[in-house]
């Protein structure tokens, strides 16, 4: 007790008013008080240098403030004046609103933008009518809503044509109502506002059906993924993206989860392990999904983990996640190092792994500094053509229409859309007696079973009802293929207008005015128009073009709706005719697809790997994933090119060098001594570029080994079309700060302008003015 009176009781007054400027102004953190421990620590040095600890005090001592004493023995990283300082600045308006995930923050504000619109248009101030809410100028501001036709930079809405959508709109304006004033729309209010949709709805013949959400099982799942591998009618531009569609398909049709958290995968929510089989098999693969990013409302929510562990002769790979996440795990080099070195990077060395004795599993561990890695990542342009972002996730609205067009191919009379996958899912897990109704929300992240039946079950009733009252067989098997989306597959339905169904809709009224406008200004401004830009007349050309380019697209979309209508009506009848007339049926369609081309090598490795049967014997089988799982890994390095768009008619095939390429300079005999072998394409096309003047081939595109044959010794017809080829390909794409390389020299450049020389005294190749190059 003595030695503490000494220690608190001796410190002079200097060292006192020390320690209240340790208080006042020392930073807040543990180095504060380690601070302050030195400087007592000095003080009790100097003490007992003065006097002893017997000794009395001087009486000039001051004692030292206790807040010196409090801190050294606080528990707290911060200073009271830190949370004095906290509740002075409170805002207690934060933690009054709820937690949205960022799509209904974006349909938040979207309401309350056209609010602040409709308010701006009647002359009203939004804010005092929050506080004066009325039926009337609710009913105007839907039914101004409604008559919208006009959004964002005068661009033409869609409009509301159903009303379970005026429901939404109002269901969303009430939580911007309650957002904005803390308070909720009343009970007596909300009855009349049913009231008023009603009537909305009948006044403008809104559809009393909402959008149709038919279920994809798995057989449709089985139907869609092979279309997506085997099919060339719709192109990815890289490869990586056919084989990221096929792996989220998988993983949305077999574990239910939704669209966006399967896109917002990292590879630190992924575990590969190779598992001991119980029964004594061979060693299984194992891969855990852990999806952390699901809905957002009131907050993050516990993340579920799914163990998907392999199948052993999987009758059908292109279901098999398996094969396609190792593809990209193969490709993107993404097993972690030991000492720097690579240890696994071919699926080759997956069957020769083994678990020692004393453990039941072998983790096959990722690279840590792949952790943030998107597994979903999408494109970007560069010099070499399209690459892969190494860092960009893919967005969802790049996704929705792949699969929508994929369902188009497939023959499906019903869109496709990545939900559809879900309510696949969510019902085979219903309908399954292994699934209790606790685990299937669990699964699909619902806190009650009402989500699942308001928004998730068909309204198309999947049970044989007469069979099962009579007690007879409920046959189960013929109804699930009469309630699946392949039920409705025809590959001879139309899929898209002929050149001339497309060129038709430019004699509509509204398309020629809108031609006449834009070709009169055309007239007016010259050639060529890109010196006019900024001007009051370049502009209204341009809005002009963005019209009428909107006009055909709908004119075209509404065009091929009335055609697949009329051959849906048609078509069953006059089928009947033909078979009744003794006619027999069609083996398969013969009809060509328009934009379809030749299957490259690497996609004809890539089916003949994954459609293939179950091999007799366990090694034949390993052999069979071992090769499915290279070639998903190799066509993750090729690059496929742009969907053709235009029309086969209107299009010129690249033509590919001859195998003899003749020579005028040299006898018979001299090219046998010479050269024995013919040429090659890539030989005859090399030897161009590197001697010839004013080549006919793209020495960019000869240096990439990942492209197509067809474009990887494309032969132009004139050495202008090889220049316009590398500014719109290769220069356009160009960014700043960006090293180019010449794979054909080997060599690298900083600057464009460099590179653009080397190509003109290396390869003997124009590639146009240094603003083309640059101006991107």
């Amino acid at each position: 007790m003595a030695a503490t009176d000494a220690v608190f009781g001796s410190p002079s007054a200097n060292f006192a008013a020390t320690h209240r400027d340790i208080c006042i102004h020392a930073p807040t953190t543990s180095a504060r008080r380690s601070s302050l421990v030195r400087s007592l620590s000095e003080s009790i040095e100097d003490s007992r240098s003065d006097t002893g600890l017997t000794e009395p005090e001087d009486e000039g001592d001051q004692p030292c403030d206790a807040g010196d004493a409090a801190l050294l023995f606080a528990d707290n990283e911060y200073p009271p004046e830190y949370y004095i300082q906290q509740l002075g600045n409170s805002d207690e308006t934060v933690y009054t609103q709820e937690d949205y995930g960022k799509g209904t923050t974006a349909l938040l504000d979207r309401v309350e933008e056209k609010w602040s619109q409709f308010c701006s248009f009647v002359r009203k101030d939004p804010n005092k009518e929050y506080q004066r809410l009325s039926i009337p100028i609710l009913y105007n501001f839907l039914e101004w809503a409604l008559n919208l036709r006009r959004g964002k930079n005068g661009r033409r809405l869609a409009g509301i044509k159903c009303k379970s959508s005026l429901d939404t709109f109002w269901k969303v304006f009430r939580l911007v109502y309650e957002k904005t004033t803390s308070n909720k729309i009343g009970n007596q209010m909300n009855r009349q506002m049913r009231r008023v949709i009603r009537r909305l709805a009948k006044k403008y013949k809104l559809s009393a059906t909402g959008r149709d959400k038919p279920p994809m099982d798995v057989e449709d799942l089985a139907k869609v993924v092979e279309t997506t591998v085997s099919r060339t009618k719709k192109k990815f531009g890289h490869g990586r993206h056919r084989i990221e569609l096929g792996l989220f398909l998988q993983l949305a049709g077999l574990t239910t989860n939704r669209p966006q958290a399967i896109l917002d995968l990292r590879y630190r929510h992924i575990q590969v392990s190779l598992l001991r089989d119980p029964q004594g098999g061979p060693h299984r693969i194992v891969i855990e999904f852990t999806f952390e990013f699901t809905k957002e409302w009131l907050g993050a929510k516990a993340s579920n983990t799914y163990i998907l562990p392999e199948i052993i002769f999987d009758p059908s790979l292109v279901l098999s996640p398996h094969v396609f996440l190792l593809g990209l795990l193969f490709a993107d080099r993404a097993f972690d190092r030991v000492d720097g070195e690579e240890v696994l990077v071919l699926a080759n060395q997956l069957p020769r792994l083994r678990i020692r004795d004393e453990c039941n599993e072998l983790r096959l561990q990722l690279d840590p500094a792949m952790d943030d890695v998107p597994v979903f990542r999408m494109s970007e342009r560069t010099l070499n053509g399209i690459g892969i972002s190494p860092d960009k996730p893919l967005p969802y609205s790049t996704l929705e229409p792949w699969v929508k067009k994929i369902g188009v191919i497939t023959g499906i009379r019903q869109v496709t859309r990545p939900y559809s996958l879900r309510y696949g899912a969510g019902t085979a897990l219903d309908s399954s007696g292994s699934v209790s109704d606790s685990l299937r929300n669990l699964v699909m992240h619902h806190a009650d079973t009402r989500t699942f039946l308001k928004f998730y079950l068909s309204r198309r009733i999947s049970n044989n009802l007469p069979a099962i009252i009579r007690g007879l067989d409920p046959e189960e098997d013929i109804m699930r293929a009469a309630c699946r989306m392949s039920r409705t597959i025809d590959p001879d339905r139309p899929q898209e207008l002929t050149t001339e169904q497309s060129s038709s809709v430019n004699q509509q009224p509204e398309i020629a005015d809108l031609i006449r406008r834009r070709d009169e200004i055309s007239r007016s401004l010259g050639r060529p128009l890109s010196k006019h830009k900024g001007t009051p007349k370049y502009e209204t050309y341009r809005k002009l073009n963005q019209e009428l380019a909107g006009a055909r697209k709908r004119a075209q979309d509404t065009l091929l709706s009335q055609l697949q209508s009329k051959y849906d009506r048609e078509q069953p009848m006059l089928e009947i005719k033909r078979q009744l007339s003794g006619i027999q049926l069609a083996g398969s369609s013969s009809k060509p697809l328009k934009c379809s081309t030749e299957v490259p090598i690497p996609q004809q490795r890539l089916i003949e790997s994954l459609l293939t049967l179950p091999r007799p014997t366990i090694e034949e089988e390993m052999a069979r994933r071992t090769e499915a799982i290279d070639a998903v890994a190799a066509y993750c390095q090729f690059q496929e090119g742009d969907t053709t768009r235009l029309p086969r008619n209107k299009r010129v095939e690249g033509r590919v060098v001859e195998s003899k390429v003749p020579d005028t300079q040299h006898s018979e005999s001299e090219v046998m001594e010479t050269n024995p072998q013919p040429e090659g394409p890539f030989q005859s096309a090399l030897r161009s570029v590197m001697k010839d003047h004013r080549p006919l081939f793209c020495f960019i595109c000869l240096g990439q080994q990942d492209l197509d044959i067809t474009k990887h010794v494309q032969r132009f017809a004139s050495h202008g079309d090889v220049t316009k080829h590398i500014k719109r390909k290769h220069l356009q794409n160009l960014v700043s700060s960006t090293m180019i390389a010449c794979n054909v020299c080997d060599k690298k450049f900083a600057e464009v302008m460099h590179f653009q020389r080397h190509a003109n005294d290396s390869h003997s190749t124009v590639t146009g003015p240094l603003w083309c190059a640059v101006s991107s």
